[in-house]
């Protein structure tokens, strides 16, 4: 069944809110942060959207991130498309444990060395 994400990019402002002030309520709302195109993903749960399912989901997303980042003097721009496989971003959370990863082997070689 077809699912939808909604990719948002955020474009700061040096007079505006810090950027782990926009990272906090964006994840709040439920959105990840990630590398790639773009910034954040909100993947909607419902499967089998039709399009009106569907534009009353980004409405509402849509309401609710203007209405978190009121005044924090950002812009922002949604785009949402169907999920898939070659996905054009990667969630950081992913890249963080590939990067632990590598970190524990290095530290395994090293330690391997020293012996």
């Amino acid at each position: 069944m077809p699912r939808y994400v909604t990719r948002v990019s955020i474009w700061f402002y040096s007079e505006g809110a810090s950027p782990s002030e926009v990272i906090k309520r964006l994840t709040e709302l439920g959105f990840t942060p990630v590398r790639g195109a773009f910034d954040f993903v909100y993947e909607h749960k419902q499967e089998d959207m039709d399009e009106r399912d569907l534009s009353s989901s980004i409405l509402e997303i849509a309401n609710a991130l203007h209405a978190a980042l009121s005044g924090f003097k950002v812009w922002y721009n949604l785009d949402t498309h169907l999920a898939d496989e070659g996905a054009d971003y990667v969630p950081l959370e992913a890249i963080d444990a590939e990067l632990a990863a590598t970190r524990e082997e290095i530290s395994k070689m090293e330690n391997e060395i020293e012996q």
